[in-house]
């Protein structure tokens, strides 16, 4: 059994174990922190009958006009988690926060190019590849910008592929 709440501050220091994974990106305090003030309706967290953290998401909304979106700024499972869906729980919540609250037009996210497990799983939640922005990862690696549209873009436009490689310094429309 799993419950889905809203991650709080008191669990930054029950959540390392789920950091472990190589391909999480892991944050200072402050920057958590800053994401549940500003953005708590993004922030949850899996946890188990135990109270074990099993997974957690964190994101925000931003962007002005027509890419006013929601994004994915870190999702994560526990490895001995995965596979229950509660990655996509996570992301479900997200989207109907970024749909409901924040009236956005699409949610991203970034993902290392090598990862394809998460890579095929945000293709399965609805995901497409927008654009590659190279060096993306400290300069060593190219991440992959995935969005999905939801409901405010009924034309889908934002999900329209950029069509061409860009760096983390380019503006992009």
């Amino acid at each position: 059994m799993t419950t889905i709440r809203r991650f709080e501050a008191n669990d930054l220091f029950n959540f390392t174990d789920v950091n472990l994974d190589h391909l999480t990106e892991t944050y200072h305090n402050g920057f958590y922190l800053q994401y549940l003030a500003i953005w708590p309706d993004m922030c949850a967290l899996g946890e188990s009958i135990n109270k074990d953290i099993m997974g957690y998401i964190f994101g925000k909304s931003e962007g002005e006009g027509k890419m006013w979106h929601g994004h994915v700024t870190a999702v994560t499972v526990s490895p001995e988690y995965r596979r229950l869906g509660l990655a996509r729980q996570l992301m479900q919540l997200l989207e109907g926060v970024s749909e409901n609250i924040a009236n956005a037009y699409f949610v991203d996210l970034y993902v290392r190019s090598s990862n394809n497990v998460a890579i095929r799983m945000y293709q399965n939640f609805g995901y497409i590849v927008f654009r590659r922005v190279l060096g993306y990862y400290s300069g060593e690696e190219d991440g992959l910008d995935m969005r999905k549209s939801l409901a405010r873009d009924a034309e889908k436009k934002s999900m329209i592929p950029l069509g061409r490689d860009v760096t983390d310094e380019d503006d992009y429309g």
